[in-house]
């Protein structure tokens, strides 16, 4: 898999350089396909010497494995290298759609997903749960998310102390605790629930067994109280069996939901008091990203600022998917990783002359995470899955 590696290597040197000086990822650096598309739909005109240099990732990647697997006739393999795009795409595009990406984010983990859908041979921190399927880029993932976790938490805590926003530092680290132990609750139950059917003679498998755990918490956080109650009952279960067992399994359950838990709040304090600013009318400009969404809806105009992550949180705890694409009737504006237009801008001044909307919008700061994705890439080449590697030393293996 060293070719692979090596475009890889070049992808992510050139993807962190531009995105730290410029705040933009080019298409050529990582899926020149489609930067042609839109050179002939007339939307793209690379202007500097590296922007005309291609680094075809996604076209490689795809057609190594797809040369690898019909020479062996595997199946499985020929096809890895879009399985890995695409599972990478849609990994991005969760994140891009809750906003904590922009679309060149995306890009760049679709592209070293097609590179690396597979663990390399010899990585020794591989989950079993993986088995022979490409499912590689959700350790490329989390292990980008881990890369930059250090950075984030210092970074969050020195804005903390320095602007003395104390009762954020309370946000941080005690805010929803009472939710992570609810979801540790649902988490044992459906635990228990796998347990239980496999203790009735059925084995659904691997990637089933995930599915149905995922289908049991999410049915218990659509009806909380009685998802307490039951993950309660599970945890009585799980102790009954092995007491030692049923508790640490517990402790490290919580632990690892609560510093994910931080984690969201982190980038969640960095993207509201740092990463996003208050600006008049007159100081947007065209490809600035809105941190809110304006919108004409009954012949009013109006404005929506919730965060996707508080978004997020509101429709799983009452069980209500609707509430992550509200109806906002007609968008005039909305924090697209596109950017502003100019057309928008001029209707955004225009509303503000009538006295439709208050001269106040929300406009983003770009952060850089093209060299986390490069660095959860090289984690995972050399090292494996870190989240994997936690949980064997947290069951003391």
């Amino acid at each position: 898999m060293l070719p692979p590696f090596l475009l890889g290597v070049i992808m992510g040197a050139v993807t962190s350089y531009t995105d730290v000086k410029t705040g933009f990822i080019d298409d050529v650096h990582v899926f020149p396909a489609l930067s042609l598309i839109e050179m002939l739909r007339g939307r793209y005109s690379p202007e500097g010497t590296l922007e005309k240099i291609p680094i075809p990732a996604v076209e490689f990647g795809i057609a190594y494995y797809a040369y690898r697997g019909l020479s062996s006739g595997n199946t499985l393999l020929a096809v890895a290298g879009v399985a890995g795009f695409l599972l990478g795409l849609a990994l991005g595009l969760a994140l891009y759609y809750l906003g904590g990406w922009a679309s060149g984010d995306v890009l760049i983990l679709a592209g070293f997903s097609a590179l690396l859908p597979f663990p390399p041979e010899g990585v020794k921190y591989v989950p079993p749960y993986y088995g022979n399927y490409p499912f590689y880029p959700v350790t490329l993932l989390l292990n980008s998310i881990l890369a930059i976790f250090p950075f984030i938490f210092a970074y969050a805590l020195a804005v903390v102390f320095t602007k003395k926003k104390f009762k954020e530092l309370r946000e941080i680290f005690v805010s929803g605790t009472d939710t992570t132990l609810e979801l540790t609750l649902w988490v044992l139950a459906s635990f228990v629930g796998v347990l239980l059917i496999e203790r009735l003679g059925y084995r659904p498998g691997t990637v089933a067994e995930w599915l149905i755990a995922i289908a049991i918490i999410t049915v218990l956080g659509a009806r909380r109280k009685v998802g307490d109650v039951i993950g309660i009952i599970a945890l009585a279960y799980l102790i009954y069996l092995n007491p030692v067992e049923g508790i640490s399994i517990t402790l490290k359950t919580f632990v690892l939901l609560y510093t994910f838990k931080v984690f969201l709040v982190l980038v969640k304090f960095i993207r509201t008091e740092v990463l996003i600013e208050e600006v008049g009318v007159e100081e947007l400009r065209e490809w600035d990203i809105l941190g809110e969404t304006v919108f004409e809806k009954n012949g009013k105009v109006m404005r929506d600022r919730l965060d996707s992550f508080t978004r997020l949180k509101l429709a799983f705890l009452k069980g209500n998917p609707s509430l992550l694409r509200p109806d906002y009737g007609r968008v005039i504006a909305s924090p697209s990783a596109e950017g502003l237009s100019k057309n928008q801008i001029e209707e955004l001044r225009v509303l503000v002359e009538e006295g439709k909307l208050e001269n106040r919008f929300l406009r983003k700061k770009s952060m850089p995470f093209a060299p986390a994705l490069f660095l959860g890439f090289l984690i995972s080449y050399f090292f494996g899955d870190v989240f994997w590697w936690i949980e064997l030393k947290m069951m003391g293996l």
